[in-house]
């Protein structure tokens, strides 16, 4: 028995006005979120599990490829045929999270960022990392999705493309 992650949906573009006094409100934070499907036939302790984002610069041109931004929460699996919900907000802010930001998934856990993560400008490649036992990083998968994304939109995968 093996696990596979694949990353199933994401919302980078939440509905709403982003920041409230020159900071983002938490509910859009929670409403920024990646969908990560156990596809495999095995279980996986998300203490495993790292997802990962590109950085850009004001042209949109990659400054960094691949930088962590979640590692799941140790004690914690998720079991074949389940989804976890990765937000870029706090778990202590779930209380102002919009029904339609919980539903539909097995798990919810939190990148626990104060700022957003995805990229909308630019659009963005997100990638499913883990380390082996030597320290080694492997991908266990990656999807991109195009600058813009309508605002509220949930993307679906697509081949290697959330749209």
């Amino acid at each position: 028995m093996s696990w596979k992650i694949e990353i199933h949906r994401a919302k980078p573009n939440p509905t709403g006005k982003d920041k409230a006094g020159g900071y983002p409100k938490p509910e859009q934070l929670l409403g920024e979120w990646v969908d990560l499907k156990n596809t495999g036939d095995g279980s996986v302790s998300l203490s495993t599990l790292y997802l990962a984002n590109n950085e850009f610069d004001a042209n949109c041109n990659v400054t960094k490829e691949a930088v962590i931004y979640w590692n799941g929460e140790s004690g914690v699996t998720v079991n074949a045929g389940k989804i976890v919900r990765v937000h870029s907000g706090k778990s202590s802010d779930s209380a102002v999270m919009k029904s339609e930001d919980k539903e539909g998934v097995d798990l919810h856990a939190y990148a626990g960022k104060g700022n957003f993560i995805l990229n909308n400008k630019c659009g963005d490649t997100l990638t499913v990392r883990w380390k082996t036992s030597d320290g080694k990083w492997l991908e266990d998968d990656r999807a991109s999705y195009d600058a813009n994304p309508q605002e509220g939109k949930v993307l679906k995968r697509s081949g290697s493309k959330l749209i």
